[in-house]
């Protein structure tokens, strides 16, 4: 699911569907979920306040701080790996754990 990697989300969605048509993008970013739950942003907010660039700006101007942080837990990677966008594969890793608990 493309919001494992926030905040830079929309940076690395974007180069996997950069080939899209625009109305294809639009369907997946946020049209899809806008019909699904019956919700159009678009009547109470024009579209252009409603960009990555528009809603990052408007965050940082009402100082909210958007640096991903660590809450500690368990870790996708292993001790000494290079640091790198974690997979589902090694989410799946880190709570296999679970399901041989149960």
């Amino acid at each position: 699911h493309s919001d494992s990697l926030w905040p830079e989300v929309p940076e690395y969605l974007y180069k996997s569907i950069r080939h899209l048509t625009d109305a294809q993008i639009d369907k997946v970013t946020h049209g899809n979920a806008m019909r699904f739950f019956n919700f159009d942003p678009f009547k109470h907010h024009r579209r252009e306040d409603l960009t990555v660039g528009a809603l990052r700006a408007r965050a940082k101007a009402d100082g909210v701080d958007t640096t991903p942080v660590s809450s500690g837990g368990a870790k996708p990677l292993a001790e000494g790996e290079q640091a790198r966008p974690i997979t589902s594969g090694d989410l799946m890793k880190m709570f296999s754990h679970h399901s041989k608990a149960a």
